[in-house]
């Protein structure tokens, strides 16, 4: 990037089945505000118009902060086709064939950009996060489902139509659970926090003496991945199960990965890794178990320097990378 103005930014905005946040982020990557919403993913019409209202509330807190807002960008969950900016699926929010770049940028007025989440969280990531300087990579982010991103050469690769990298779509388990996507056994549905908190659940009702059950006052329905990730770091057998088997799976889905694509890097980021030390060494055991040694050895599996923070940052460096200032 060239000289910074301190002035400047962009607007990142990274939506989702849970929540959409959205963050003014200055061209060394720092995040000047941030606010996040819950999605109200079950209704197209309300998740558009709250995405709007989110935007005009970035502008505005950035008038007030005298930040000069010079384009916006958006990660969003699901299939996206990037030139043409329309989302046209996603798993777990209902909106399909959205043209979400023309709709904010006529909405703004602002040069606009649109990627799938995973590939903007690996943007930032390269950007201002554990892949600096590394040129291959994969980055996954293990949310409500499992989005994934791949950097070939130091660029996002897309593929022919820009749906490339649909990881959490890899079938682990041909007769596994069913998929929002409409198939089965999909990585999605075996190692996201989705599946966390469904094996959770699992686990817990053979144990009376759960810490789950007392957390959630034995209502599965009610069951977190914060309450989760705590029963774990207190020991608890049922959470530490939960998070042995999306281990499990998380590790296969990176063996062909690894073997496939040979990463310097594989960066897990989203919501599930905020928990991520209850899941790496198990994930790396697996790889060294089921890879083969001479493609395996060597890989670095990490955690996201970038926390929850990585497809804010990534989508802000969108932003800066459409308009000419990231390079």
């Amino acid at each position: 990037m060239g000289d910074i103005e301190l002035n400047k930014c962009v607007l990142g905005i990274d939506t989702g089945g849970t929540k959409t946040s959205l963050a003014a982020v200055d061209g060394r990557g720092g995040i000047q505000f941030s606010k996040e919403i819950s999605s109200p993913s079950t209704d197209e019409q309300m998740m558009v118009k709250a995405l709007l209202d989110l935007v005009d509330w970035g502008l505005s807190e950035s008038s007030r902060k005298e930040l000069d807002v010079l384009g916006i960008g958006l990660g969003s969950a699901g299939f996206v086709l990037r030139d043409e900016g329309i989302l046209v699926e996603s798993p777990n929010v209902s909106w399909s064939m959205v043209p979400l770049k023309r709709l904010v940028s006529g909405h703004t007025g602002l040069p606009t950009f649109l990627d799938n989440d995973a590939n903007v969280a690996a943007l930032g990531e390269r950007f201002a996060g554990e892949c600096r300087g590394v040129d291959d990579f994969v980055y996954l982010t293990l949310g409500t489902g499992i989005g994934g991103a791949i950097c070939v050469d130091g660029e996002v690769y897309r593929g022919h139509r820009g749906t490339a990298a649909e990881i959490g779509h890899m079938i682990i388990e041909p007769d596994g659970p069913p998929c929002k996507c409409g198939s089965r056994g999909c990585l999605e549905t075996l190692a996201s926090g989705t599946a966390l908190e469904r094996e959770a659940a699992r686990f817990m009702a053979d144990d009376d003496a759960s810490v789950l059950r007392r957390m959630c006052k034995g209502d599965t329905g009610g069951l977190t991945g914060e309450m989760i990730s705590e029963a774990a770091e207190e020991g608890d057998p049922a959470a530490l199960k939960a998070f042995s088997y999306i281990a499990h799976y998380l590790g296969l889905g990176l063996v062909n990965l690894i073997h496939l694509l040979d990463p310097e890097i594989v960066v897990i980021g989203g919501g599930v890794s905020r928990s991520g030390h209850l899941l790496l060494d198990d994930v790396r055991s697996v790889v060294r178990e089921r890879g083969v040694p001479a493609l395996v050895e060597g890989a670095q599996i990490v955690l996201s320097a970038l926390g929850r923070d990585a497809g804010l940052i990534g989508s802000a460096a969108l932003a800066w990378e459409g308009i000419g200032r990231l390079s």
